[in-house]
């Protein structure tokens, strides 16, 4: 390599922003009783759920690395319970090595299960790496099984985000209904919902045995009180059911009053969900997310806890931006900028796509860092503060945003509601 080709390290990003106007216009979007408002909730927002006293996450819901790690410790203690004769360790071992990513960074479940999925769908009844069809079957649905566990956890019984977002919901009549989108499986919001109480609807009808029905939702005819709801990959209590009415075979999907069985609906994680995700419901939900941005209103999107890591949710929201030049989206990220270049990159070509990370933003195309001394004080605490960061800056505190975190997030939420912004 010639000096000339030396690689040279990146220019530090300017100081462009300030943290608390960009705060200040968020909440005027969340408190405005007029615009459309929806929220795009991901995988990160159960880690969002702190302790009691505030203080960190209790991991509620792992995310894809740390359950993938649970997923393997859970498989390794069925083949190793009395009198077990399975070999689902072995297995899932094996196609680890098969699926390994080219950056060399251990698979995840979604890496495992894609390949799962690829081998069981193949044609024949061929052994490979030691597994018969059926092999592969038992151990998907043990995974699955995994899975579900892992995300069946209640809410703690004290005030946290999810409580707080729902307060948000009923403190703020609207002229239109909060839609609320999220791949997540779990039922957290459902809880935080009917805790309040405050009605909400999922696409399901029926008292019983509630079934999807697409007319409900083409016909949108639910009253603007209720809370709407899109599980964009599905649920852990959505279950296909077959019946026989009057004769005739019925194939329905049900929400169920206990997790599905053997996880028959759910996206479960996978690279195939895509695929999955064009046929019902799911197309049903998407399609929501798309008319979400339909309309020559100014539609208000604030996504938290999403990473932008799934192709076919990000084709949907930048085609939604695009389409509609007055929509704006406020994208709330966990961490710095550096962490996230797919939204970055996003937002620096598409001027109504906002990036608010911890360490800076996008805002209007322009990428920069926040200027120091902008948290705005007492006001914005704790979600705004001044801090050293030896990354950043080892002798001046830098100002940090930490709306990307959902605990803090709903600590913003509340505030607005006339509750303390110093509950931590």
């Amino acid at each position: 390599m010639t000096a000339s080709s030396t690689p040279t390290a990146p220019k530090p990003l300017l100081k462009l922003h300030n943290a608390a106007q960009q705060a200040g216009n968020l909440r005027q979007v969340l408190q405005d009783d007029k615009q459309r408002i929806g929220c795009f909730l991901g995988a990160g927002c159960p880690l969002g759920v702190y302790d009691e006293v505030g203080e960190k996450s209790i991991v509620l819901i792992p995310a894809v690395v740390e359950l993938t790690k649970r997923i393997t410790a859970g498989l390794d203690a069925i083949d190793k319970t009395k009198g077990a004769s399975s070999k689902l360790r072995k297995d899932w071992d094996a196609l680890c090595v098969e699926c390994m990513p080219t950056s060399g960074n251990p698979p995840t479940v979604e890496d495992v299960l894609t390949e799962l999925r690829t081998l069981t769908n193949r044609r024949g009844s061929g052994v490979f790496l030691g597994m018969t069809k059926q092999d592969l079957i038992d151990l998907d649905e043990q995974v699955c099984s995994l899975i579900a566990a892992e995300i069946r956890k209640p809410l703690p019984i004290y005030r946290n985000a999810y409580n707080r977002f729902a307060s948000w919901i009923g403190g703020v009549p609207r002229d239109s209904p909060t839609e609320i989108f999220t791949p997540n499986y779990d039922l957290l919001m459902e809880q935080a919902l009917e805790q309040h109480p405050l009605p909400h609807f999922d696409g399901f009808v029926g008292s019983r045995e509630p079934w999807f029905d697409l007319a409900s939702i083409e016909h949108d005819a639910i009253p603007k009180r209720w809370t709407r709801l899109w599980k964009l990959h599905g649920s852990i209590n959505w279950e296909k059911n077959e019946d026989t009415v009057n004769g005739n075979k019925v194939t329905r999907v049900v929400r169920v009053t206990r997790e599905a069985a053997a996880g028959k609906v759910m996206i479960f994680p996978s690279h195939l969900k895509y695929d999955q995700s064009r046929r019902m419901p799911y197309l049903a939900m998407l399609d929501r997310l798309r008319a979400f941005f339909h309309g020559q209103d100014a539609p208000r999107l604030i996504v938290c806890g999403y990473s932008f890591l799934d192709e076919h949710l990000n084709e949907v929201l930048l085609d939604g931006l695009r389409g509609n030049r007055n929509a704006q989206c406020f994208a709330l990220m966990y961490s710095g900028l550096a962490e996230h270049p797919r939204v970055v990159e996003y937002a620096s070509k598409q001027s109504n796509l906002t990036v608010l990370a911890w360490d800076g933003a996008v805002v209007g195309t322009r990428v920069g860092r926040y200027r120091d001394g902008t948290s705005g004080g007492p006001e914005h605490a704790p979600w705004l503060v001044e801090e050293i960061v030896d990354s950043i800056d080892p002798k001046e505190p830098s100002t940090l945003c930490r709306l990307g975190d959902f605990h803090y997030f709903g600590l913003f939420l509340e505030a607005l509601c006339g509750g303390s912004s110093h509950d931590a």
